[in-house]
């Protein structure tokens, strides 16, 4: 499979980088080389992408071509040092006693292995057979890929989802290649899961940078092995993990570089800065504090001649990196960023309007409340109270739009986008306190301030969003310095005492993710709590009738639209009862079977909003033949990547999908001047598809709850332009 030739670059590179390092201490040196590998890949990718995008020339057999290339060279490369003798293929032989975990305690073997087979490798699994699920990932992650495979390049195209062309790319520069080289998305997950692996390595290293030694590296490895919503982006197509990987990658070599000058290290940092910038803005923002460190330490510890030499390099690497993608986006919106407010393809600010302390301390706070949800409505309910009463006292609305792009609230939820960090954040916020009474460890104390000053520039300087528990990744990786520290450096205590408890809680999110469940937890955890709906909607006649005579007392009937409210929260004994009869009707079911194991493919991809699938599902059987392309005709500015997955599931060779609806302002792209010829109309809307499809070209026309499709007779190449 030419998959393989991703990976074998990789061990390829892990292998240079191992034989030929001076590092001592096997465990560090094998960790360093795995860090090494995975930016030394990430910049040939960089450079695959963006260089074949220039000639038109992105395709599975380019792909194929050049890292084919790259292996056999790495390997001429290998061979033909040994031959010089600068390489010793018999170290390798020590990797045996990593395997073997020899060196480390029996207690922390044990341990290791614990997390091998209850964490690694179930997520492992889940990452290559649980198809990418994820909402936003089918929105825009995975839509831009599929555009930039049709198109055979990395420029923008039409669209009706702008952040589909204007939002950092970089992590699915990385999944294009996966999907280029496999002819699938089956290992688009491995993105986000190597980068889990290199995040774990990396943040160990910086443990030992700070004098953890092996229980104190381990507690590091654990405490970020464990955070919930780690664990759900490490099998999704999101990209957070991948932001979170470089931004630790750079502050571990920022480190490494003050103690010991080196332009390897040097370039890995700057690259590692760079892409996870690219991957992600907030890398920029928490880098912050550590950069204007490091620039001040060379200067003062190298000099002035080198740190200019270091911020040149800096400069040239950021431009490499930037410089094709704000082209793009000054060729289409004049501006290198995004769509400037007061043009008509704005969508969104994510910056805060305003600026003062008070505003500041809102952010702080509120960004803290993500993580302080528990399940319990009550709980929940109290502690929003609470911070509304805060906000009051400062003179601050909660809920200003300068200030906000969502709603605030207090709540716990088990979802792949927001699941808080509820223990992980009281035992940093402890930690914290405790190290304010210790006496000396001025370094890492700066090390501390300088990861909540980044957290700090966060809250301040972008609006509030429910979904920020995934951009708090780099502040929790740094947590995760601060337990082990103080747990091993300053209380002594044993770790044993805290890992236990983080990897037991923590297994429930590995075999629970309710986008991917190994176990359906989600069932059980509400049959055990007798958890009803406040509300439902039945459509079927007689089954209305079935729930009213039974369901009657609890619930109001008749209700609006033919959804039905609860009267009054019953106690506990009544709610089971009324779960038993859902769960008879079927209610159900769905929990029930949401698992890897107990859902179609197709299904499967649409497991965070199955309201789509519903609303899919039934057209499937209407599409029929291979290479149909299907024109989208959607009003709301949604992604189609699952739609297209479930015609792919369903067709060996399934044709295109693309949007045949957008603004007049991409008529200038290059992609929009391309053919692109359509057998089926996919619509969301009536009136659209009254307007624009010709009543004597429609073969046939299907229609369910969210969607009509359309068979043409003839097949169209027009456009909607508005």
């Amino acid at each position: 499979m030419s998959f393989c030739l991703l990976l074998l670059s990789v061990f390829l590179t892990f292998g240079l980088f191992f034989l030929t390092s001076a590092i001592n201490g096997l465990y560090t040196k094998i960790r360093l080389s795995f860090i090494f590998s995975l930016v030394a890949n990430a910049a040939l990718i960089f450079v695959y992408n963006e260089v074949f995008s220039f000639f038109d020339a992105l395709n599975s057999t380019s792909a194929r071509f050049f890292w084919l290339g790259d292996v056999l060279g790495l390997s001429a490369l290998m061979v033909y040092w040994k031959s010089t003798g600068k390489l010793d293929f018999s170290e390798l032989s020590s990797i045996n006693n990593a395997i073997r975990l020899k060196g480390i305690s029996r207690n922390n073997k044990i341990i290791s292995i614990a997390a091998i087979v209850f964490f690694i490798l179930p997520l492992l699994f889940l990452a290559i057979y649980s198809p990418p699920n994820n909402f936003d990932a089918h929105s825009y992650h995975l839509n831009r890929i599929l555009y930039w495979i049709n198109n055979g390049n990395l420029d923008h195209f039409p669209t009706v989802h702008i952040q589909q062309l204007y939002l950092n790319v970089f992590a699915e520069y990385i999944v294009l290649d996966t999907v280029l080289l496999s002819g699938s998305d089956y290992f688009a997950g491995l993105v986000q899961f190597g980068s889990f692996l290199g995040s774990l390595a990396g943040i160990s290293l910086l443990a030992k940078r700070f004098g953890l030694k092996q229980n104190g590296q381990l507690l590091s490895i654990i405490f970020l092995l464990t955070l919930p919503i780690g664990i759900f982006e490490s099998t999704s197509a999101q990209v957070d993990y991948v932001a979170c990987f470089f931004f630790i990658v750079f502050v571990n070599s920022g480190f490494d570089l003050l103690e010991k000058k080196s332009w390897l290290t040097l370039v890995i940092m700057l690259l590692s800065l760079s892409f996870g910038g690219f991957t992600k803005y907030t890398v920029f923002i928490f880098a912050i504090p550590f950069t204007v460190f490091f620039a001040l330490r060379i200067l003062l510890q190298y000099g002035f001649l080198y740190a200019a030499k270091v911020l040149v390099l800096a400069l040239v690497i950021l431009a490499f990196t930037f410089t094709p993608f704000f082209y793009r986006n000054y060729q289409l919106f004049g501006n290198v960023m995004s769509p400037p407010e007061n043009s008509t393809l704005f969508a969104e600010k994510i910056p805060v309007d305003k600026h003062s302390v008070t505003f500041a301390i809102s952010g702080i706070v509120k960004n803290i409340g993500l993580h302080l949800g528990l399940p319990s409505t009550g709980f929940n309910e109290f502690l929003t109270s609470k911070i509304l009463n805060f906000h009051n006292a400062i003179d601050v609305e909660i809920d200003d739009l300068a200030l906000r792009l969502d709603p605030f609230s207090v709540r716990y939820s088990v979802h792949e986008d927001m699941v808080p960090n509820t223990i992980h954040l009281w035992l940093m916020l402890l930690a914290t306190i405790a190290l304010l009474f210790v006496k000396g460890a001025r370094n890492f104390k700066w090390f501390w301030l300088f990861s909540i000053l980044g957290f700090v520039l966060f809250c301040s300087l972008l609006k509030f969003q429910l979904w920020s528990t995934r951009t708090h990744m780099p502040f929790f990786a740094m947590g995760a310095i601060l337990i082990a520290y103080v747990y091993t450096q300053v209380l002594k205590w044993k770790t044993v005492y805290l890992i236990i408890p983080l990897m037991l809680i923590s297994t429930v999110f590995v075999v629970g993710n309710p986008n991917k469940a190994l176990i359906p937890i989600g069932y059980f955890t509400k049959k055990a709590l007798a958890h009803i709906p406040v509300g439902f909607c039945v459509t079927d006649s007689l089954q209305a009738k079935n729930y009213e005579a039974s369901l009657g007392t609890y619930y109001n009937f008749p209700g609006k639209d033919n959804c039905h409210t609860l009267k009054q929260l019953p106690g506990y004994k009544e709610r089971v009862k009324i779960f038993d009869i859902f769960e008879k009707a079927g209610y159900y079911d769905d929990d029930k079977s949401a698992t890897v194991f107990g859902t179609s493919k197709t299904k499967a991809y649409f497991l965070s909003h199955l309201e789509n699938y519903y609303g899919f599902e039934p057209l499937l059987q209407y599409i029929s033949g291979d290479n149909k392309n299907i024109g989208v005709l959607f009003k709301r500015g949604n992604g189609f990547y699952h739609y297209w997955s479930a015609v792919a599931t369903k067709l060996k060779d399934p044709g295109q999908m693309e949007y045949i609806r957008y603004m007049r302002e991409f008529t200038k792209l290059k992609n929009a001047q391309k053919d692109f010829c359509y057998d089926y109309v996919l619509c969301d809307d009536a009136t659209l598809l009254k307007e624009f499809v010709p009543e004597n070209n429609i073969a046939e026309i299907h229609q369910t709850s969210l969607f009509y499709l359309v068979k043409l007779k003839n097949k169209s190449c027009e456009r909607l332009l508005y």
